[in-house]
């Protein structure tokens, strides 16, 4: 597009709605929320299996699930905050 003028820089340009493009980034984020959603729940749920299986072999089942359901939360939590600092340092 070769523009010769200024009046023919406005009769080529281009716009965009920012509606538009505000949509499909809602739709993306709304994805990637969503994404992260069902980590956590396997994550969580993966810690929770692990802790089970240590505190059983421990101890009785009516201690070990309640334990095992604080101590697998703590340690979930752990872990997404150790996570979101190894992320922050290598992203600078």
């Amino acid at each position: 597009m070769e523009l010769k003028n200024l009046n023919d820089f406005y009769e080529k340009q281009e716009y965009y709605s920012y509606d538009e493009l505000h949509e499909q980034e809602s739709h993306l984020t709304t994805r990637v929320h969503e994404l992260t959603f069902f980590l956590n729940v396997a994550s969580f749920s993966v810690i929770m299996a692990m802790m089970v299986y240590i505190f059983i072999t421990m101890t009785s089942s009516l201690v070990a699930v309640p334990a095992a359901l604080v101590v697998g939360f703590i340690v979930f939590l752990v872990c997404k905050k150790g996570i979101k600092k190894i992320v922050h340092l290598l992203m600078k």
